[in-house]
């Protein structure tokens, strides 16, 4: 796949959440030569600075173009609209996670940008700032809509240069569910094996799906998991399991939804 991110945004307040995802935002331009979109929303009753002298500052080691974006209204639909408005490719957006709500919009809005967004939305705790993309977490479930992801994951890998870790799972022990997971992950390989992507292989079935894949990429170490939103296995991401996720993975949740344009025609490769 020839796809790089050109446009990528980020949603940021100053909150150590926002810090975080800033520096990941960062990396991730400078991986792929994107320009970085910086939106701050000010809601009515708003206080907050401008951001952009200090955004630039931490942008200068990496040299990457900075737009500083100022929006007023409702955070979530303005991030949205941004992206809309940009043509933005992917988006980052801090999350305050289980610790509690912290003072600060981004936090609250993560999921709900998710739910909005038509491109991968990626969220990030103040947890994750040591951790790297270099080790990338794909759980594969028994749905058909699980492989759309796949794409997705073969341009990060390359990207960064990382192994993507292939989780076959599901909370179904039964024989038909294994074989379909066994089959949806063969597929995966030889997608993967065809492009020279480095991976992994696991299938866990029997468990509790989120934090099977929140335990698994703490053991791998990884920076990163991958998911949909509102299709995988009738919708175990759907809803509070997704808003769950991000808020208690300290590990950075790629969301990406099957509505995506990227996305089309990917099911069954």
């Amino acid at each position: 796949m020839d796809y790089k991110f050109k446009k990528i945004l980020i949603g940021f307040d100053n909150s150590r959440a926002s810090e975080v995802a800033l520096e990941k935002a960062l990396q991730t331009c400078k991986a792929f030569g994107s320009d970085l979109y910086v939106v701050n929303v000010k809601t009515p009753k708003s206080t907050q600075a401008d951001y952009s002298a200090i955004v630039n500052e931490k942008a200068i080691p990496f040299g990457v173009k900075i737009h500083y974006l100022e929006r007023r209204g409702t955070v979530s639909k303005e991030i949205a609209g941004a992206e809309r408005d940009l043509g933005a490719d992917l988006i980052f957006m801090g999350a305050h996670g289980k610790k509690g709500f912290q003072p600060y919009w981004i936090g609250s809005n993560a999921g709900r940008v998710v739910s909005a967004s038509s491109c991968p939305v990626i969220t990030v705790q103040e947890d994750a700032a040591n951790m790297s993309f270099k080790d990338i977490i794909l759980p594969l479930d028994d749905s058909m809509e699980t492989r759309q992801k796949v794409p997705y994951a073969v341009v990060l890998s390359k990207g960064f240069n990382a192994t993507i870790h292939i989780l076959a799972v599901s909370k179904d022990k039964e024989e038909d569910t294994k074989r379909r997971l066994v089959a949806y992950t063969h597929q995966t390989e030889t997608y993967f094996d065809e492009r020279n992507v480095p991976y992994t292989v696991e299938l866990r079935q029997g468990n509790n799906v989120p934090q099977t894949c929140i335990d698994y990429a703490i053991e791998k170490k990884a920076g990163l998991i991958m998911m949909m939103t509102g299709t995988e296995s009738g919708g175990w991401f759907m809803g509070t399991y997704a808003q769950q996720l991000i808020n208690h993975s300290t590990t950075p949740i790629c969301a990406i939804h099957s509505r995506d344009m990227l996305l089309g025609g990917a099911t069954g490769y």
